[in-house]
């Protein structure tokens, strides 16, 4: 023991004599060694009373201090790489133990874990299995509640497909066939239900239409607006189902007909994302009106979240439409918590077409411990807006009792069950119209009912429209048929043909009845017609540009017809000669034209320049008065079509005016012998054509001969003309410019005289000789030339068959008059109490 403590305290004194040399190792290499080492035993020397050495005393004891540092360092080294091996090895050591610590740890942690999950398993399978039972005792309590009210099903038991009697739905289909043969249309109510999510809006719609449809399935609640479109159809003995295509599902990419104990599990295929394209699924049965109802999306009323807002965006759009009734749904609660009518009156202001559903109200009275409290909670609505409050079967008994019949005894029950606490704890019977599915029912379908209603003298007054112009239209024909009389046919002959020329003639003079800003052309307008760009064109069929404001052209943009439309033309044309220059003339013109002189065999140069202008000018001039030529024959041929607008016109003013005579009433009729008037505008244009031509023909007489043309130039020499022959551009220089002066002065009698023959040759007849050239011809017409021009035959037998026709509608009206106001008078009976 004693032995063992000596070797303890050996081994402290050792240690205790290394830390300074290690300490003195560590501070070598930095140059302080010496001096720490030196401090050092300078501090113990003093401090025991011996005094040191200095370091310049060469003493045997002050060289041993010298060398032993260095001694030192090297065992110093050996040491530490040592020291430091070991501690390299115990921070391993140290490693491996913590991480066969975490290891366990880990494996102890997920043990632990997967203790604690498989009993939440287990808890949550026990927890199932309780619920699954709770709601079984529960659905079974619910049952047994309902039942206590009794299992009978009432005979006056309504819903949607027998709420009115059979002989209303016979007479709304007459009411919609008399509709569509009239071409009108009876507008059809569309209902929407809109709510928070879980007000049970769905269910309502379900009890609403009498038929556990279980819309919802199993999401819960409506994801997309669902359309259930109602349609009267008569061949339709039960109801038949067709769910439209849905644009967004490549599997439902087509209509299909289903029965209606697959439409839950449709809808609840469709009804997986939100969205605001709708599901449209017609029902159409014989026992119907014709009528929408539309379930939205439920509304999250708490939430601000981006679906909240998008949910809100898509109800408001459905609800907008004025035509459209809301039916708002929301739990019975406490009325300061109540959210709809903040947001109806959103898009409802009025609230002029709302109406406001309390469902759950059972659970409700159930809370009511006092008449006080059942009255003050009844009250609580607004008095100007229309509520209800109903109870309606969970899904669960819904999906359970889906037989219609049966399902019509669970609302009915449900209805009794909330009548009996109601008179147990004696409420205001005030409020027992407001209380239960059926006088919801009945309120909604009234307003239906009424719509319809209104709709029906719409259609008696277009009946007997049509019925009046049937009538009228036979009166017609028959007047038509009697007036195919030689003598009338005379008379209607003659009366058309002095208008037409009345008209004709006012055209030309100057007149607005033609309405021009429709029936006139401006210059742009007149060329295009004439096709080929309609521009003037030389001999060579090259066309001649110009800027018409530039010319001086009067009128050239605005719209005109008639005597202005062939006054512009005029000046057009005397705009463009005078603008025509006489075309290049050769050294080669020159020779060839000048000829030798019979006298003294010397070229005549006068004689050149004659024939030089001569042919010159009619190169120019003569397509310019062909064109002319045409061009006036389409201003005068187009006033036939503004002729037939203006007697279209006075026709039209006839009928809307109080005075007619005779005369008009045969150009009225006019339009029903086409071959007739086809006649008179024949003779119309043939006259035009054969004036166009004769005016022509006086127009092709200013083109003088070469002779005529020489003659008077030498009558009045006044221009020197060379005699050498030899100088060949000095004299065609004179004979061109002698040949440009003959040139200018035929230009400008041709001009002017091509303009006064216009006026005099084609014009003027077109005032006065067109009118003996026509009538002289219709009136000595005999009477079978004046019946095939008629085509008194066919038209005869035409007009027969139209009678026949025509009489025939006739009575149809009469008899749909009658048969519509016994339906009528039908649909009208009250509703069923």
């Amino acid at each position: 023991m004693s032995k063992n403590k000596s070797d303890d305290k050996k081994k402290k004194h050792d240690e205790g004599e290394k830390k300074p040399e290690t300490l003195n190792q560590f501070a070598t290499p930095n140059g302080n060694g010496n001096s720490a080492t030196n401090s050092s035993s300078s501090s113990v020397s003093s401090s025991v009373g011996v005094s040191q050495p200095t370091s310049s005393q060469n003493t045997p004891q002050a060289q041993s201090q010298v060398t032993t540092p260095q001694h030192a360092l090297s065992s110093l080294s050996i040491t530490d790489a040592e020291l430091l091996e070991s501690k390299k090895k115990e921070e391993d050591e140290k490693k491996r133990k913590s991480e066969e610590l975490q290891r366990k740890t880990d494996e102890e942690k997920s043990k632990r874990e997967e203790q604690e999950k498989r009993k939440r398993q287990q808890d949550e399978e026990e927890r199932k299995k309780n619920s699954s039972a709770n709601q079984e005792l529960n659905e079974e309590f619910e049952i047994q509640s309902l039942e206590q009210m009794g299992k009978s099903i009432p005979n006056n038991l309504q819903d949607l497909f027998n709420f009115f009697p059979t002989d209303v739905y016979a007479s709304y289909d007459k009411l919609q066939s008399f509709s569509r043969d009239l071409n009108t249309t009876i507008s059809h109510p569309e209902i929407v239900f809109v709510g928070p999510r879980t007000s049970g809006k769905s269910s309502l719609i379900e009890a609403f239409i009498g038929r556990s449809l279980n819309i919802v399935g199993q999401n819960g609640c409506s994801k997309r607006p669902i359309y259930f479109q109602f349609v009267n159809n008569i061949e339709c003995e039960v109801p038949k189902i067709t769910v439209k295509r849905d644009s967004n599902i490549k599997d439902f990419d087509h209509d299909i007909v289903i029965p209606l104990e697959q439409l839950n599990d449709n809808i609840f295929r469709r009804n997986q994302q939100l969205s605001d394209d709708p599901i449209y699924i017609t029902i159409e049965t014989k026992s119907s009106l014709n009528l929408t109802i539309i379930d939205t999306p439920g509304l999250l009323i708490d939430s601000n979240s981006q679906e909240q807002q998008k949910i809100d965006n898509i109800v408001q759009s459905i609800l907008k439409p004025n035509n459209r009734l809301i039916i708002a749904v929301e739990n019975c609660g406490d009325w300061s918590q109540m959210s709809m009518l903040t947001f109806i009156k959103k898009v409802d202001p009025e609230l002029s077409r709302s109406t406001f559903v309390f469902t759950k109200f059972f659970n409700q009275i159930q809370d009511f411990t006092s008449t006080r409290s059942v009255n003050r909670f009844l009250a609580g609505t607004m008095s100007e807006i229309k509520s209800f409050f109903v109870t309606i079967p969970n899904h669960k008994i819904r999906a359970r009792f889906s037989e219609p019949a049966r399902f019509q005894e669970k609302l009915q029950q449900a209805y009794k069950r909330d009548m009996y606490h109601l008179e147990q704890i004696q409420y205001d019977k005030r409020y027992e119209r407001s209380i239960g599915v059926n006088p919801f029912r009945k309120y909604i379908l009234n307003i239906v009912w009424k719509s319809y209603q209104d709709g029906i003298p719409r259609i008696l007054k277009h009946l007997r429209a049509k019925r009046q112009t049937a009538e009228k239209t036979l009166n017609d024909l028959q007047k038509q048929t009697s007036s195919l009389s030689a003598n009338l046919l005379r008379s209607i002959s003659s009366n058309y043909t002095v208008t037409f020329l009345q008209i004709n003639e006012k055209l030309l003079s100057g007149t607005s009845e033609g309405n021009p800003s429709v029936n006139g052309q401006t210059l742009e307008e007149e060329k295009h017609q004439q096709g080929d760009g309609g521009d003037w064109v030389d001999i060579y069929n090259r066309p001649i540009k110009f800027d018409p404001e530039e010319w001086g052209i009067p009128y050239w943009n605005s719209k005109l017809y008639g005597g202005q439309q062939f006054e512009r033309l005029m000046a057009e044309f005397k705009a463009v000669c005078e603008n025509t220059k006489i075309s290049e003339v050769t050294m080669d013109d020159v020779a060839t034209a000048a000829g030798i002189n019979k006298l003294n065999n010397i070229p005549n140069y006068a004689w050149a320049a004659s024939d030089l202008s001569q042919q010159k000018s009619q190169e120019a001039f003569v397509p310019l008065i062909e064109q002319l030529c045409e061009r006036a024959v389409y201003i005068m041929k187009r006033l036939t079509e503004v002729s037939d607008k203006i007697i279209d016109q006075r026709r039209k003013s006839r009928i809307s005016g109080p005075n007619t005579n005779r005369s008009a009433i045969d150009i009225d009729n006019i339009g029903q012998y086409p071959y007739f008037t086809h006649y008179v505008k024949d003779l119309y244009y043939k006259f035009i054509e054969q004036t166009a031509k004769i005016c022509k023909e006086k127009c092709m007489d200013e083109f003088y001969s070469t002779r005529t043309i020489y003659w008077e130039l030498t009558e009045h020499p006044d221009q020197s003309l060379p005699f050498n022959r030899n100088d060949h551009q000095d004299t065609k220089q004179a004979v061109d410019q002698l040949a440009n002066q003959l040139f200018d002065s035929i230009r400008q009698r041709i001009t002017k005289n091509v303009l006064l023959k216009f006026y005099n040759f084609f014009l003027v007849p077109m005032q006065t000789e067109l009118w003996n050239e026509i009538q002289s011809k219709i009136t000595c017409l005999q009477n079978d030339s004046l019946e095939q021009l008629f085509e008194v035959q066919a038209t005869k037998e035409l007009l027969l068959e139209d009678e026949k026709k025509q009489q025939a509608i006739l009575e149809k009206y009469s008899q749909h008059d009658e048969i519509f106001i016994k339906s009528a008078a039908m649909f009208s009976h009250p509703l069923q109490s």
